[in-house]
């Protein structure tokens, strides 16, 4: 494992329980939305909590159903000030990767779309 994937890897641990002071992300432990926002993760069963992380070198690659968000992974990386300094974030369009120097982790969540209220609803 190269040590720009080591400091991306030991960020993820490090900020299990984080949440931004603003509440635009929270981690939640990997099972929980302490923001509670509305909308549903995908329900696969006991195949919900499925977490695989796989890779070697550079290159790595972190799968996973329900929480937390991906889009909050991406930003308990690279948000300021809580960020691993100098890791970039980009969405592909099919997932996220973070970027260290050399070092790229794939972020590959399971999650159903946001379930929008309908307008009128009491």
């Amino acid at each position: 494992m190269s040590e720009d994937a080591e400091r991306l890897l030991a960020g993820l641990t490090c900020r299990i329980a984080a949440q931004d002071a603003e509440g635009r992300w929270a981690m939640g432990n990997w099972f929980s939305d302490p923001l509670r926002r509305p909308g549903w993760l995908g329900d696969r069963g006991e195949d919900r909590y499925e977490k695989q992380l796989q890779g070697s070198g550079d290159q790595w690659v972190l799968r996973w159903n329900g929480f937390p968000y991906v889009e909050d992974v991406t930003a308990s990386l690279t948000a300021s000030p809580i960020g691993v300094s100098g890791a970039i974030a980009r969405d592909t369009g099919t997932h996220f990767e973070v970027r260290l120097g050399s070092a790229t982790l794939r972020l590959n969540a399971q999650r159903a779309p946001v379930q929008q209220e309908s307008e009128g609803a009491s």
